[in-house]
């Protein structure tokens, strides 16, 4: 099962989604992560919710 971790939670009317993934989408490349895998967004009670993989996450922190 694949874990993921919240990394970022912002209002939907203070947040641009596209900018917001592509922030993270950089992240996992200077990692050597391929973003697709690593990172994720959704939209959930108003907020746009960006989790990333326990990978990620665990090198972000520097696990």
């Amino acid at each position: 099962m694949d874990e993921w971790i919240l990394a970022e939670k912002l209002p939907v009317d203070d947040a641009d989604p596209k900018a917001l993934m592509s922030k993270w989408a950089n992240v996992a490349e200077d990692m050597a992560l391929v973003p697709e895998l690593n990172v994720r967004m959704r939209v959930e009670a108003g907020h746009f919710v960006v989790e990333v993989s326990a990978e990620l996450y665990d090198v972000f922190r520097g696990a």
